[in-house]
């Protein structure tokens, strides 16, 4: 593949290394010995004539620079050398001799590939692109030792957020594109090497070539009804056709993953002398009582291991990669582990010299094991007065929340699952630039989880009567066909490519539980069934509805550059999909982008400081359809039956469930991007800056229904109810250069996000509103998305006269929370619960700093946020008394002690949603350090390798922020819950903390 033209001044051209001015060769010039030489510079593949190529006598300052035609004239001798030197082409030396007339063609230079950017269904040049497309290489994917390879972009890529939605192991992160559009699924799609994704779970960072993320509608349209939330394209690697030999790499890791910090606590003496004040005479010597640290009890030190090898190379008719990897995390909470083992085979082969078959597979088996998901939350809570165990040795109750080692220790819970992702496919080049290529992927899950919990008792309210398991198997199933024609052309200063393409998808899927009691407890292998313990009633068959569904699509793209200086890129797709009416099935989505190379322009030749500058702008149209395909129906639903014969035997049946919407149809974002790209000092500085803007239509809301419709208590039919605007800007900057022996770069990036509702329920008026299930955020036009929801405070109520003359419920008292009368009527009612907060952030930023001296190498990766709140709601909701967090200790005891801190009571008035427990949410965290060092060249040699690299590292060793629970990176994942709600998001319901780890690695190529 031909690489970037990288087109620079005749200024620049006439400067030589030495940074003085090429002396130009006349005729006038000339010495006696000297002769016209005069000549054609042209690309070696395209033949097309090279503008600006700088020709200099090989040792003087003399030369000269090829014309409009491509045409040089110089004067030299017989004996002197030519260099022919043009960025972007491998630079050519030739002897003069007694020729008079040497034309010559110039290569494009392998070490320019980088700037071949992935995209959709195809590459593009990095000069020729119109979108935005941040890409990134495959080996700083795996800075971090974590099994998703997501996880490393935290901090790097301008306009993507990914954070930790919990530290279990095998837990994905949440990755959000610009913003969150949408009240579904707001997550990206993933594209691995052409198969259509919703998660890359089972990738092995090591395997990747590089990740390419699309971001604006000119690079995601071609994805149309599922580009609106973003997409990643992820390139797996291949054999080089230059390694004909095979290149072996082996790589090892070994971590320790140690809990980053505590939650400030009460301990045994603190919290029994506020329990006096709630309930006296609880505790008649607060010194004596015992003093457990629960949350000592349940995190340790716990290992990661992380090994791969792979083998790829070529041969003159096959290209090849072949990567076996091994990752295994134990949890800082004891029954919680990932184990993966990853198998990636690559091939090409090239059957002729215009026909080429291949395939990209993955087999990846894995085994997860969870503990009890409450497990953080119920320590937070625990009454730190009580030990964790009898003198006999069997647990001790626990008020209100349980013993936590009990729940650890009864819990066995197990997924056990088999993941296979690839494709097959065969391209064919029907005439120079015209490439037909057909592909058939398919991604199929395999998994099965197995639950058992013994009989057991600890008290009435933590107990299990009977030993119970339950089983569950999941099936799934989903293929791609896609057929494409791609051409391409170079006409003179005209460079064309046009797409075309037609694809089809089917996903399906099974679910089967089964449920038993009484089982024998000893050991797994005597979990099973049989007749005698299987509940009937809990036995399940149906099918994933979200799972289920057909696409079929239409694509075209056009991609048109003239002179290389003006650019134009237009796409459209067509989607049909099954999860929409015959009616709404079909969907549209165009875009249009606009590229301007102003530094190939004429009056930027004398601008010497410049080395790239580029404007783009881009409009259009991409959709998402995450729903379940049943949302257009009225399913049924199996819980009602009837009684017949004279037995009265009772016979299950089938009713009426929910209303159905079949005149659903996709949202709709409409996408506005404007870009700046600029390079100087001779790319050592380089640049992008975005605006964009997102506004998304018909967003598909479940909104309650009214139960004369038949429907019933709290069900909700699904519309096209909403509108959300998302916008900002973005930028990336990097600078790298070196200093002797010394190189270096910085980079930093950077996103603002401004996020409103402009619609919640169709109507944009004040009515509208969205609650999530807490009531504790609500949706209202102009403010953004899941808005913390209730009271403000406004101090403590420090006497009853101060009480008397303030408005308030009857439910408050001297010590306790001044909430604000919003709508100043006088009293305190619901209605004056309002905003009181965002998770969203103002802005999200990354900075990264690398330094290398003679093979010793520092890299520090900086991430951060600012602008956004966290709701503790593991603080809030208090049936009983519960320990407390640290700041509880300094609470109101008499008129002045406090008036931020309201009187020790363990529920009720002062734990209402409130500001009271909105925290600042900013932070910033040394996300990782890396100190290595490669062998030099000499030594590998000896040792018979090729490359050797050993290193330290260390990962979340520091974070700066005011909030009080163990991480800042908070997603709103209810425990025990699967996936992230957007209306939940920074709520804090004490999750699995996120770990500090300490990394020591060895990579060795062979």
């Amino acid at each position: 593949m031909r690489k970037i033209f990288t087109i620079v001044s005749i200024a620049i051209a006439t400067v030589s290394f030495t940074g003085k001015a090429i002396s130009q060769a006349t005729p006038q010039d000339a010495t006696s010995q000297n002769t016209n030489i005069e000549g054609t510079v042209t690309d070696a593949e395209t033949g097309e004539q090279l503008i600006g190529v700088t020709i200099q006598i090989k040792g003087t300052t003399v030369g000269t620079i090829t014309d409009i035609e491509g045409h040089y004239l110089i004067q030299a001798s017989p004996d002197d050398s030519l260099v022919f030197s043009f960025i972007g082409y491998v630079t050519q030396t030739i002897g003069v001799g007694n020729r008079t007339l040497l034309d010559v063609q110039l290569s494009t230079d392998v070490e320019t590939l980088s700037e071949v950017v992935i995209v959709g269904y195809g590459t593009q040049r990095k000069s020729d692109l119109t979108g935005s497309v941040s890409s990134i290489r495959g080996k700083d994917l795996t800075q971090i030792p974590s099994n998703n390879p997501m996880q490393a972009l935290q901090g790097k890529v301008a306009g993507v957020q990914v954070t930790s939605s919990t530290g279990a192991p095998g837990a994905a992160p949440v990755v959000r594109i610009r913003g969150v559009g949408t009240f579904n699924n707001a997550s990206p799609i993933y594209v691995v090497d052409g198969v259509i994704l919703d998660d890359i779970s089972f990738l092995n960072p090591a395997d990747i070539e590089s990740m390419e993320i699309l971001k604006d509608a000119s690079a995601t349209a071609i994805y149309g009804s599922r580009g609106a939330n973003g997409v990643v394209l992820v390139t797996t690697k291949q054999g080089s056709k230059e390694d004909k030999a095979p290149i072996v790499t082996v790589s090892g890791e070994y971590s320790i993953q140690k809990l980053h910090k505590t939650i400030d606590l009460l301990n045994g003496r603190e919290f029994a002398t506020v329990a006096n004040e709630i309930n006296p005479g609880s505790y008649n010597n607060v010194n004596a009582v015992p003093n457990t640290d629960w949350q000592s009890l349940i995190f340790r030190d716990a290992p990661i291991h992380n090994y791969q090898v792979s083998v790829a190379g070529s041969s003159p008719k096959i290209q090849y990669y072949v990567g076996v990897g091994y990752f295994n995390q134990q949890g800082i909470i004891p029954k919680s582990s990932y184990e993966r083992v990853s198998v990636r085979l690559n091939n090409t082969f090239h059957l002729a010299d215009n026909v080429r078959l291949g395939s990209n597979i993955s087999i990846t088996p894995y085994k997860q094991q969870n503990t009890n998901a409450f497990s953080p939350y119920i320590a937070y809570r625990a009454q730190p007065v009580v030990s964790p165990r009898q003198m006999d040795g069997s647990y001790s109750p626990v008020a209100g929340v349980g013993n936590v080692l009990a729940d650890i220790n009864y819990t066995n819970n197990f997924d056990r699952a088999l993941r296979s992702v690839g494709n097959v496919f065969g391209e064919v080049d029907i005439i120079k630039g015209l490439t037909f290529r057909s592909s058939f992927g398919a991604d199929l899950e395999l998994k099965k989880n197995e639950s058992f919990t013994p009989a057991f008792f600890v008290s009435p309210q933590q107990q299990n009567s009977t030993s119970d398991l339950n089983k569950t198997n999941t099936d799934r199933l989903s293929w791609l066909w896609e057929n494409t024609l791609n051409y391409t052309k170079d006409i003179g200063k005209h460079r064309i490519n046009a797409l075309v393409g037609y694809t089809m998808q089917e996903a399906s899927s099974e679910f089967l539980k089964v449920a038993g009691e009484n089982i024998i407890r000893n050991g797994e292998d005597f979990w099973y069934f049989d007749a005698s313990n299987t509940v009937g009633n809990l036995t399940e068959n149906r099918v994933e509805l979200d799972q289920n569904y057909s696409m079929t699509s239409y694509l075209f793209r056009l991609n048109y550059v003239f002179d290389r200086r003006y650019l134009f890129t237009g796409s459209l797709r067509r989607d049909a999909s099954s999860k929409f009416s015959k009616e709404n099935r079909v969907g549209y989505f165009p875009a249009i982008a606009l590229g301007w190379n102003i530094i190939n322009e004429a009056f930027m030749q004398d601008v010497s400081l410049l080395t790239n500058l580029k404007l783009r702008g881009s409009w259009g149209i991409v959709g998402n359809e995450k729903i379940d395909y049943s949302r257009r129906f009225s399913p049924v639903s199996n819980v009602f039956g009837a009684v017949f014969g004279t037995n009265e035997t009772l016979y299950p049946g089938s009713s009426y469930g929910v209303s159905g919407n079949p005149d659903l149809t996709w949202e709709s974002t409409y996408q506005t991007d404007v870009g700046l790209e600029f390079a100087l000092f001779e790319n050592q500085l380089k640049g992008e800056i975005d605006y964009y803007r997102k506004r998304t239509d018909d967003i598909l809301i479940s909104l309650p229904v009214a139960g004369y419709l038949g429907n019933g208590v709290g069900a909700t039919i699904t519309y096209n109810a909403a509108e959300v605007l998302n916008q900002g800007i973005e930028y990336n900057l990097g600078w790298s250069s070196e200093i002797n022996d010394v190189t270096y770069s910085i980079s930093a990036m950077g996103t603002t996000i401004n996020n409103k509702a402009l619609k919640v329920m169709g109507t944009g008026g004040p009515g509208d509103r969205l609650f999530n299930s807490a009531q504790t955020t609500r949706t209202v036009p102009g403010l953004p998305i899941g808005a913390f929801y209730g009271y403000k405070t406004d101090g403590i109520f420090q006497n009853q006269t101060e009480l008397d003359s303030y408005p308030h419920t009857s439910q408050a008292g001297v010590g306790d929370l001044r909430f604000v009368d919003v709508n100043g009527d006088g009293s305190l009612t619901p209605d004056d619960r309002t905003n009181i907060g965002s998770s969203i952030p103002d802005f999200i930023y990354g900075i990264n700093l690398e330094v290398g001296y003679k093979g010793i190498g520092l890299s520090v990766d900086f991430q951060g946020q600012a602008g956004n709140e966290i709701y503790n709601a593991k603080e809030t909701v208090r049936p009983d008394l519960y320990n407390f967090e640290q700041h509880v200790f300094d609470r109101w005891r008499g008129e002045g002690t406090s008036n931020t801190e309201p009187r020790a009571t363990a529920g009720g008035y002062n734990f209402q949603h409130s500001s009271r427990f909105v925290q600042d949410g900013s932070f910033l965290r040394l996300r990782s350090a890396t100190i290595s060092y490669d062998l030099s060249q000499s030594v590998a040699e000896k040792a018979k390798m090729k490359s050797a690299r050993i290193y330290i590292r260390g990962t979340n060793l520091l974070t700066w922020t005011k909030f009080t629970g163990y991480s800042p990176e908070v997603s709103g994942t209810q425990p025990g819950a699967t996936g992230t709600g957007v209306l939940d998001n920074g709520i804090d319901y004490g999750t699995y903390p996120v770990s500090t780890v300490y990394s020591f690695g060895l990579n060795l190529t062979f």
